[in-house]
């Protein structure tokens, strides 16, 4: 089925946390501690203390589970889509579940507050309700997100002075 001029998306982008390393890396990481504390506590062992390797090996449990953890919170993302008549941001958790937010371009606003330590945070307003977006992208990212928005935002809502292209 074509697009109409209306449904055609003008703008779209997908949000993800960034991540350094994947599940192989916290295997690798969680092995070369298992394996440090493992000659550590081969000491303790040697010297008598032999209840420290539960610890140790507790350790060694959290330190992996952590790293899963921080690796799921990657599988979060925002997909950010415009269209002549709604500006669209679908959320997906870390979980899995999903919500929607939908604003009218015409009325939207958006606003890059400054906050304390060189941090800001990206807002989207419009007929009094607000949505935060792109918490997890850097300051410099969230404000090029803001400046790429509000230029495509204006592009529709001032047609005749900067025309957008037809899909």
């Amino acid at each position: 089925m074509p697009q109409t001029d209306d449904t055609a998306v003008l703008y779209s982008a997908v949000l993800r946390p960034h991540r350094s390393s994947g599940v192989i890396g916290a295997r690798v990481v969680s092995i070369i501690v298992a394996v440090l504390l493992g000659v550590i506590g081969t000491g303790f062992v040697l010297a008598g203390a032999w209840p420290i390797l539960p610890f140790l090996g507790l350790d060694v449990l959290l330190l992996y589970a952590a790293l899963r953890f921080n690796q799921r919170a990657g599988n979060a993302e925002e997909a950010i889509n415009l269209t002549r008549r709604a500006l669209t941001v679908r959320r997906t958790d870390h979980w899995g579940n999903q919500s929607s937010f939908s604003f009218s371009p015409h009325w939207l606003q958006v606003n890059l507050l400054p906050l304390p330590g060189n941090d800001n945070r990206l807002e989207l307003r419009s007929q009094g309700r607000s949505l935060a977006i792109a918490k997890f992208l850097t300051p410099d990212e969230r404000k090029v997100l803001a400046g790429t928005l509000r230029r495509t935002l204006g592009r529709l809502t001032f047609p005749s002075v900067n025309p957008v292209p037809a899909a």
